[in-house]
């Protein structure tokens, strides 16, 4: 019998992640990877894997602007 209100509150979670902007992207990585991941994250350096990926993410994809003095 599955769980009706965890499948109802992960919906609302979705929903509200969509209304942010949020997209959900699925995707195997290699198991070297995973494993760094998981490292990271049982070191302390993540909360979550997903702050982990995402960190990872923003660092390639997202140009930030030097802070130039003048």
């Amino acid at each position: 019998m599955p769980d009706v209100k965890g499948i109802e509150r992960v919906q609302r979670l979705r929903k509200a992640r969509r209304e942010r902007g949020d997209r959900e992207m699925n995707v195997w990585v290699p198991q070297l990877i995973g494993v760094a991941i998981d490292q990271a994250v049982e070191s302390g350096r993540f909360k979550t894997r997903q702050d982990a990926i995402n960190h990872a993410l923003e660092t390639t994809f997202v140009r930030k602007e030097p802070n130039t003095v003048t």
